[in-house]
């Protein structure tokens, strides 16, 4: 394939990939959880609306009123001198973030302040119930959970202008997204929706001339005749008779909102024509009236702009309204004033907060106050964050993939990177600068972590590719003194050829043969060879089959080794298999020929080892030079100690999973300064029997009193499993000790004088 066709092919594979990748829920929740997050906190804090004031039951208004820290326990007479004073201040709206749930000493008190104020919406709560029927059944794909309203204080609500929920997920996740109407219900308008209605009451007339323009609409009158629109008219008419000082009496409000948004439930000619009147440039509708006709127009749900950090939204503490506005710079007349717990400095009772993309590294989060009012402020000033459209957003996925993709094939592997570098930087200012200055969110995090990493490699396995044919020449140099197997794996780099030698992490099996000396005594050498012949036969298949390197075959011992540049999980697992299946290959060995039966012991050890070449003159052998061979050896010849026939350093079995293994003791080999743990390897867990399970289990636990010098319990122990090899040994071994007890500090390292 020419350069140029593999160009074209990486491009648009990568184009594709991070398109498949953004379109995936997997990937749509790393933008919103990654990238939006990048994206607020490269654009940081910017100016909150003035319209919006928060007034903050905080600590320092606790320790003003010397009041609890528990808000739930504040006399309602003083929020009832709130709403006063901030009435009085000429607040447009006022929005208490504070349920009222039941009858309280001052309720009287509050219900007269909030119905002369005539402009105070009360927050409702919401609780989950699960149908009495129903519980205990938990059955899959069954809805068996409803929400129930829960309505403040009767008194309390009557008095009210509204009452709305706001529900936000009070989980460890973040808050991202916030509801307009609750599960899409025309009928559950939230706190920032009823709050922008009625703080949008002051255009009441222009949206009742709006209604008159879009019922003289030609498209409008064309479809007046249509049945499945005869509701939508009636309803469009019927808001038209509501006088706008209805709007503040008993639930007039709520119902307005529920009725106009059933108008934009579908799309329908009204609801278009009503998003294409305010859109006519002949048209001065105001521009409060435009945001709210684009509220109704959207979805149920819109993603949070924030301003910033806890404290960016103008914040008054709750004391201060009482310590005289008119000595405060702060103007709040026409303001819509949101009332609630809230603190620019963390305090652990606080529980009103939510982990948001401005939640602070000392766990200061934002809190629900400050996110209704957030929410008010996106709506009001038509400002919400907002993904993309679709195509749009999957064009500049792919044709970032497609530019990548070419960077990576221009010139050497350092050019490629520079200019993939730069595209990355330009990409992002260009994501960023849309999301700064129009809100518009495209996707960041799939483009640069997962589009760009994948045409790079791709591009360098290519280039690889290429370059095989010069490693064939440097293979080529190997084979004079190395066996192909081996250079298969070693001869990637020129240095290793110069320097005849590598240091590398290996994980060494070494094997013998039982009475190896006797056997051959008693054969002839021609029948020993073809033995022997057809033994190593059986036993390197496994070997070469799970990738490792048979280094040496001295009479009746093989070394093997699994060598990598740095310890690796995955050959050290490969080993272990090699050994289980080199004791499975020789079963049938033994069984289905009519030579002696070979009884072969196997030792598994890891660790640094010399690979290299070692000799003189013209004679080379290719070897392990090292500790790690001669201590595999040693382990190996520990299974004549134990009785045992395939035993494990720690080191080799360290963090494996899915073999079955039992701790054999840790030992101080012959000839050895450092003792080593050892294990027998019993067999793959998918293999192994409950009898092997519950004596690895056992064992271990008598194990244990040996190693707490209960000698005497742990000989009991032993003798349970009297038919086991070493449980024999540690019988004998304990029985030692009782006899003649070791020293005071004794560490139960066993130490070993045979090979």
């Amino acid at each position: 394939m020419t350069r140029f066709k593999k160009t074209i092919l990486l491009a648009v594979c990568t184009g594709l990939f991070g398109v498949l990748l953004t379109a995936h829920p997997s990937g749509m929740g790393l933008e919103e959880n990654l990238g939006l997050s990048l994206l607020f906190q490269m654009r940081g804090v910017r100016e909150a609306p003035s319209e919006v004031v928060v007034v903050a039951l905080d600590s320092a208004s606790v320790d003003h009123f010397q009041l609890p820290r528990d808000l739930s326990r504040w006399p309602r007479s003083l929020h009832a001198q709130l709403v006063k004073k901030l009435s009085d201040a000429g607040a447009n709206v006022i929005a208490f973030d504070i349920f009222f749930r039941a009858a309280r000493e001052g309720d009287s008190m509050l219900g007269e302040a909030i119905a002369a104020a005539g402009n105070v919406v009360l927050i409702e709560s919401t609780e989950q119930k699960m149908p009495s029927s129903k519980k205990g059944a938990n059955t899959v794909g069954e809805n068996i959970i409803f929400e129930k309203r829960v309505l403040p204080h009767a008194p309390l609500a009557e008095a009210s202008v509204a009452v709305a929920p706001f529900p936000l997920p009070k989980v460890p996740v973040r808050v991202n997204e916030f509801w307009l109407f609750k599960n899409n219900s025309a009928d559950s308008g939230t706190l920032p929706v009823i709050v922008l209605q009625l703080f949008a009451l002051q255009v009441f007339d222009e949206m009742i001339v709006l209604f008159e323009n879009v019922l003289h609409h030609p498209s409008v009158i064309q479809a007046k005749k249509e049945p499945a629109l005869t509701t939508s008219f009636d309803l469009l008419q019927d808001l038209m008779t509501r006088e706008k000082s209805e709007m503040t009496t008993g639930s007039s409000l709520n119902i307005w909102v529920r009725d106009l948004k059933r108008i934009f439930e579908k799309k329908t000619v009204i609801s278009e024509a009503l998003v294409a009147e305010i859109k006519k440039p002949s048209r001065t509708y105001p521009v409060l009236l435009k945001a709210l006709i684009k509220m109704y127009a959207g979805g149920a749900s819109r993603y949070l702009n924030y301003y910033g950090p806890p404290g960016s939204l103008v914040t008054l503490p709750y004391f201060e309204v009482f310590e005289g506005l008119e000595q405060s710079s702060l103007d709040l007349r026409g303001k819509a004033v949101f009332i609630g717990s809230s603190e620019i400095v963390s305090i652990s009772e606080k529980q009103d907060d939510f982990h948001t993309v401005f939640s602070q590294p000392d766990g200061l989060k934002l809190s629900g106050v400050e996110i209704a009012a957030t929410a008010f402020a996106n709506l009001l000033k038509d400002e919400s964050v907002r993904r993309a459209p679709l195509v749009l957003n999957f064009m500049s996925v792919f044709f970032f993939g497609v530019l990548i993709a070419v960077c990576w094939f221009l010139g050497t592997p350092l050019k490629a990177a520079m200019v993939t570098f730069v595209t990355v930087v330009v990409f992002i200012v260009l994501v960023f600068m849309q999301f700064k200055h129009s809100g518009m969110w495209f996707s960041l995090i799939v483009p640069l972590f997962f589009q760009t990493p994948f045409a790079g490699f791709t591009a360098l396995l290519w280039r690889y590719l290429d370059s095989k044919r010069e490693q064939k020449e440097i293979k080529k140099a190997f084979a004079y003194f190395l066996p192909d197997r081996v250079v298969a794996h070693l001869s990637h780099r020129v240095e290793d050829l110069r320097a005849g030698n590598q240091l590398v992490h290996g994980t060494v099996l070494y094997t013998d043969i039982e009475n190896y000396t006797t056997l051959s005594e008693s054969m002839s050498p021609k029948v020993l060879g073809i033995l022997m012949s057809d033994y190593y036969e059986a036993i390197f298949a496994p070997v070469e089959r799970h990738g490792g390197i048979v280094l040496n075959v001295t009479g009746d011992a093989m070394l093997a080794i699994w060598p990598a540049p740095q310890d690796d999980p995955l050959l050290r697992k490969q080993a272990c298999e090699t050994a289980l299946e080199v004791c499975e290959v020789l079963d049938h060995f033994n069984h289905d020929t009519t030579y002696p039966v070979l009884r072969t012991r196997l030792g598994l050890h890891c660790g640094q080892v010399m690979l290299g070449s070692i000799g003189g003159g013209h004679r080379l052998e290719y070897t392990a030079i090292g500790d790690m061979a001669n201590t595999a050896a040693r382990i190996e010849g520990l299974n004549k100690t134990l009785g045992t026939r395939l035993l494990a350093s720690d080191m080799v079995l360290r963090g494996l999973e899915g073999f079955l293994a039992r701790e054999l003791g840790v030992f101080l080999l012959r000839g050895k300064s450092r003792p080593i743990g050892v294990h027998e390897l019993i067999s793959d867990v998918q293999d192994c029997s409950a009898d092997q399970i519950i004596l690895c289990r056992d064992f271990g636990s008598a194990l244990d009193l040996y190693r707490r010098r209960r000698w005497p319990e742990a000989v009991e122990a032993f003798s349970e499993m009297e038919s086991d090899e070493p449980a024999r040994y540690y019988i004998t071994l304990c029985k030692h000790l009782i006899t003649y007890p070791p020293e005071e500090i004794w560490d139960g390292i066993i130490p070993i004088k045979t090979k």
